[in-house]
């Protein structure tokens, strides 16, 4: 029997990086009233450049213009740097661009150095009131008025009222389909919402949804006019995507969002290790390892937590391609480019229990040593208490949770931890106050825990024990009908309770979710267990195993 079980990866850093649009701000220094300092005539503001905005560059640019007494800009300098180049040289061009008042001393016009600043902000500059409201009044007395439409989105996006700022896009992308700068206004809109930084306002599907349309504008946008949007924006939007699609486990589906991400920027080792890591979950490990070990050579090493991320990954592909040798070197240093990073401790730990028979001793390891140099990671100390509770050292894997809850008390896995110890011991009775908890703390979860909760009482070993596996099994498909491994483990039920039709019906439904997103770890696992209960002439794989008038699965009990 195959027992399914919760992950040990901790979610990855995000490989994309968020954008803004960003306005800039000008800042002026008090002066003595007999002095009147150089200012202005014609200020021209910087745009976010589109570099700076994929790669969600912050900072102030401090700059020195030495003003003429005619107004002319004899001399401009970067007085501080924001320490991003490019952000430098968009000020510096605008600041060339832009002409002057000489400084007044004693009512004469004098030479003078004008300092002034702008901040680029993940925030962004909120524009006035009065700005907003013109391109709002201008929009609706002509709501063809591109200008006027592309500024109320950028300065909605600015107050992060990303609701409005999409809204506008649509309206304008159905207006005016054949315009590109709509497009890509839309693209910036729906990109800006997924990637914010406080996302914990919209829900793994929202956000996967407004990434999609993201990346669907900007290759509208691309279509209609290539200039119409920076090739590395276009990318990041291509590259967010298809992270989601990564974390979501549709790894076919990912692979072609990396592809454009690197047809656009070939050279970005994240986006080399978007597709690695989906290449890994499809299982073409080899593939993933040589896209690995580009992203690697492409690394600019800037982030050691990023950098050590990557040689995690490209170890457990390594190991999961036969070769433990190289595996377990790329995981040494992992540990060596950053000894805090979670992601070598981890990705070991996978190698071990994912191995057929598990080794949990071997896992274990890795994470205590987790656990000792991030005393305050809640995963690690899931983890292991995961692992006693399948080794049965209950009263080791109790303590694991609870440390994981003094950590984090909000931790839906740390609460769940109880509701996994009671049905390792099939104590039924006191599986649903932890387990309810859990789902109120992570209600995205609700699919994974019951189908673990199911998965543990089958293994018990108890016939007593399948009403309520398959009570908790029903659960997990009712909360997401699309979890192929709650109808894989319906139909491990089912089979155990002599339901031939039934589990045969459950099983096909999960081999077609597997199929769907490519898991061939799931399929194989899937038609094994389909040639146990049908004989090894009937494959899900083969087709053999079809009905001859229909490739649909039907619906357990029909």
């Amino acid at each position: 029997m195959h027992n399914y079980q919760r992950s040990t990866l901790a979610a990855a850093a995000a490989l994309m990086l968020a954008a803004a649009w960003t306005p800039a701000t000008k800042a002026v220094a008090d002066a003595p009233s007999y002095y009147e300092p150089p200012k202005f005539k014609t200020q021209v503001k910087p745009n976010y450049p589109d570099s700076a905005r994929a790669a969600h560059e912050t900072g102030t640019v401090f700059v020195k213009v030495l003003v003429e007494p005619n107004g002319t800009a004899k001399q401009v300098m970067i007085a501080k740097s924001s320490g991003h180049k490019d952000l430098d040289d968009e000020v510096l061009r605008v600041a060339k661009e832009s002409t002057y008042v000489p400084a007044m001393r004693d009512g004469k016009p004098t030479m003078a150095f004008y300092d002034f600043s702008y901040s680029f902000t993940l925030s962004g500059l909120a524009e006035t009131a009065a700005a907003t409201s013109a391109s709002a009044q201008q929009l609706a007395s002509n709501p063809k008025n591109v200008s006027a439409r592309m500024a109320l989105i950028e300065a909605n996006i600015n107050k992060r009222d990303y609701a409005k700022a999409e809204s506008v896009a649509d309206e304008g992308v159905k207006l005016l389909p054949s315009d590109a700068r709509l497009w890509s206004a839309r693209g910036a809109a729906y990109y800006s919402d997924a990637s914010d930084n406080d996302n914990s306002r919209l829900s793994a599907q929202e956000a996967t949804s407004k990434a999609k349309v993201a990346a669907d504008s900007y290759e509208q946008a691309v279509k209609l006019d290539p200039k119409a949007a920076s090739p590395s924006v276009a990318a990041a939007a291509y590259a967010l995507y298809g992270f989601h699609l990564w974390a979501s486990q549709s790894y076919a589906e990912c692979i072609p969002y990396a592809d454009k991400a690197l047809t656009a920027s070939p050279k970005n080792f994240q986006y080399l290790m978007l597709k690695g890591d989906c290449q890994s979950g499809q299982g073409d490990y080899k593939a993933a390892i040589g896209n690995y070990q580009s992203a690697a050579q492409y690394d600019d090493k800037k982030n050691s937590t990023i950098s050590s991320r990557l040689y995690a990954s490209l170890g457990l592909a390594q190991l999961n391609s036969g070769d433990e040798s190289a595996g377990m070197q790329s995981m040494m240093q992992a540990e060596k480019i950053d000894p805090k990073a979670p992601y070598a401790y981890q990705n070991t730990a996978t190698y071990y229990i994912t191995k057929n028979p598990p080794n949990y001793n071997a896992a274990l390891t890795p994470l205590i040593q987790l656990a000792q140099v991030q005393p305050t990671n809640v995963q690690a100390q899931v983890n292991i208490g995961d692992i006693y509770t399948r080794q049965k050292n209950y009263k080791a894997a109790q303590e694991a949770y609870t440390k994981a809850l003094q950590i984090d008390p909000k931790s839906g896995d740390a609460q769940f931890g109880l509701a996994e110890i009671a049905a390792a011991q099939g104590d039924v009775k006191s599986i649903d106050g932890p387990l309810q908890k859990a789902i109120a703390l992570s209600p995205g979860s609700a699919a994974l825990y019951n189908t673990t909760i199911s998965q543990l009482l089958i293994g018990t070993n108890s016939s007593d024990r399948l009403g309520d596996a398959a009570r908790y099994a029903d659960a997990a498909t009712k909360a997401d009908p699309n979890s192929a491994w709650a109808w894989y483990t319906m139909g491990i039920v089912y089979a155990d309770q002599q339901k031939k039709d039934q589990a045969n019906s459950a099983l096909r439904k999960a081999f077609d979710l597997f199929k769907a997103k490519n898991d061939q770890v799931g399929m194989n696992a899937t038609n094994q267990q389909f040639m146990t209960l049908n004989g090894k002439d009937n494959s899900l794989i083969t087709g053999s195993g079809r009905s001859q008038t229909t490739n649909q699965s039907t619906s357990p009990g029909s």
